[in-house]
C-alpha cells in the first residue's frame, strides 16, 4: 500500500514535503522524550506501520509548514550570477526573445524549459535535494534552540549539551549540503537549457 500511495507524487513532494516532515516529527517525538512528556513504549508504538495512514498526511502537511518557515528565512541571492552564468542567460534572452526581462526572469524561463524537457531527471532531482536539505535546515535549526533551552533549564547537563552539539553540528552540515545542491541545481538547469537551445535534445 505504501508503494502505491508514494508512486502518486513526485519526487519533490517526497524529498521535500514527506522526509522533511516525517523528520519533523521524529525530532518532535525525541524532544518530548527529553521532557519527560512520552514514553519510550508509546513513542515506538505511533510510528509504527499500522499508523502510515495517520502519519503519512501529517509529515506531508508538517513539510509544508517546515518550507513555508524556510520561504520566510532561508533567502538565496537569486539575482546573482556568475560571470558564465550571464553568458548563458545573455544566449537565453536572445533565444527567448526577452530583452526587456531581467536576468532573474529569464533564468526562471531556462528553468521552466529544462524542466519540462528534463528527460534524465537530474533538473528534478537536485531541486529536490535542495528541498530537502533547505526544509532540514529549519528542522535541525529548530531543535538546536530547543536544546539550548533544555541546556540552560538543566544546568548544563552533560547529555543536553552533547545533543545540542550534535544538533548544531547536523544543522551546519545540511546548510552546506543546502547550498551546495542549489549551486548544482542551477548549472544543471542552464546545461539542459543550452543543449535544448542547440538542438540537441
Amino acid at each position: 500500500m505504501e508503494n502505491r500511495v508514494f508512486s502518486r507524487f513526485n519526487i519533490y513532494d517526497q524529498f521535500g514535503y514527506l522526509l522533511v516532515g516525517g523528520i519533523a516529527l521524529m525530532c518532535v517525538a525525541f524532544d518530548l522524550l527529553l521532557l519527560e512528556k512520552l514514553d519510550s513504549t508509546l513513542a515506538t508504538s505511533v510510528f509504527s506501520s499500522k499508523n502510515f495512514l495517520v502519519l503519512f498526511p501529517l509529515a506531508y502537511f508538517v513539510g509544508h509548514l517546515v518550507q513555508a518557515m524556510a520561504n520566510i528565512v532561508i533567502k538565496e541571492n537569486k539575482a546573482s550570477f556568475s560571470d558564465s552564468e550571464k553568458k548563458t542567460l545573455e544566449e537565453a534572452k536572445k533565444y527567448f526573445e526577452a530583452g526587456s526581462r531581467s536576468l532573474q526572469e529569464i533564468y526562471q524561463l531556462c528553468y521552466m524549459l529544462s524542466f519540462a524537457k528534463d528527460i534524465t531527471g537530474q533538473v528534478q532531482t537536485f531541486n529536490a535535494y535542495y528541498g530537502l536539505y533547505r526544509g532540514w535546515k529549519i528542522v535541525f535549526g529548530l531543535n538546536s534552540l530547543f536544546m539550548l533551552y533544555l541546556v540552560a533549564r538543566d544546568w548544563f547537563s552533560l547529555l543536553n549539551i552533547s545533543i545540542l552539539a550534535i544538533s548544531i553540528i547536523m544543522t551546519w552540515l545540511i546548510h552546506k549540503r543546502s547550498k551546495r545542491f542549489y549551486s548544482y541545481s542551477r548549472r544543471k538547469t542552464l546545461e539542459t537549457f543550452t543543449i535544448l537551445s542547440k538542438g540537441k535534445l
